[in-house]
């Protein structure tokens, strides 16, 4: 693992670091997001094999672990948040931003760990398991609660299912910066994918992009990966995406289809997924599984039965 982690300054008090995770083809895909006031907020910790990147960049910007006031989880799936409990043990003063439906499976992570290993195999151990979490340091976020970090850095926060039922998105008003997680979709190399996997609710996903959409953000920073300008079009441009996608899976759905044959078709159909020609086989491998995994969130929820 190279020593310099890579570093980009969005605002002058926010700061994207990319993760390490030892898993070829990951590179450029785990975010994390550092917020300097008076106090600091780390958004996503991201997964237990990339906590020494995540300190080794604390360590570059001259930042002690013990100095972090909050870490927030725009959700807990492995990727965001698998390296938590391992981290917290260095950082004694922080506690834990969640969704109120996320906190008990901090504090007992083996029903995440174990439907985790169901859902992606071996990928889940290369992300790590999860440790506990002392139930004192979480703190169950209410919608629209403000995090005042000083020197005018206030964090609103969002709960915003649809990507997972414990999403929340966080909103820095001030400078117009909005941390979506996932529940804008992904957008890998700035080309845009929806990320939908089970269990998937349309409903849900819309009415939470849709409460990101009236934020009226200046700046879109994406989980994976990376901050953009001109949101608003990035967010309408997901929300006919997700409705587009819905439409072709229900149709071939409806003529027998299963998701692995969907998926080729839908390769040819949405432009939008050309992005995939233009990367690693590492890379490769990991957003066309990803994007399988989407398709079958979709499917499941238009004709919820066992995949064929």
């Amino acid at each position: 693992m190279p020593d310099k982690i890579n570093i980009v300054d969005i605002t002058p008090f926010l700061k994207l670091i990319e993760l390490r995770a030892p898993i070829p083809g990951f590179e450029r895909f785990l975010g994390t997001y550092l917020f300097s006031g008076e106090q600091k907020a780390i958004v996503e910790v991201g997964p237990r094999s990339a906590i020494s990147s995540l300190l080794a960049a604390l360590e570059q910007l001259g930042v002690a672990a013990s100095d972090i006031d909050y870490v927030i989880l725009t959700h807990i799936h492995l990727d965001h948040a698998s390296g938590i409990g391992t981290i917290l043990k260095l950082m004694p003063r922080a506690k834990v931003i969640v969704h109120p439906r996320a906190r008990p499976h901090l504090v007992e992570p083996s029903r995440l760990w174990q439907s985790s290993l169901a859902t992606i195999g071996e990928i889940a151990r290369q992300y790590g398991e999860v440790e506990p979490v002392p139930a004192g340091r979480i703190i169950e976020a209410a919608d629209g609660v403000k995090i005042a970090l000083g020197k005018g850095i206030v964090l609103e926060i969002y709960l915003t299912p649809g990507h997972a039922p414990h999403h929340l998105s966080i909103f820095e008003r001030g400078s117009g910066v909005l941390l979506a997680g996932e529940a804008a979709g992904v957008c890998i190399n700035g080309s845009l994918r929806p990320t939908t996997p089970p269990p998937f609710r349309m409903e849900d996903t819309l009415a939470s992009l849709d409460r990101l959409i009236a934020l009226a953000p200046q700046k879109i920073c994406y989980a994976h990966f990376g901050c953009y300008d001109n949101p608003l079009p990035r967010m309408e441009q997901m929300r006919q995406k997700l409705l587009d996608w819905q439409g072709f899976i229900r149709t071939e759905a409806g003529r027998g289809k299963n998701p692995d044959e969907i998926l080729l078709l839908l390769r040819k159909k949405d432009p939008g997924l050309n992005y995939l020609d233009t990367l690693s086989p590492g890379e490769y491998e990991r957003e066309y599984a990803l994007i399988l995994n989407s398709v079958k969130g979709m499917y499941l929820a238009i004709s919820p039965k066992s995949i064929p």
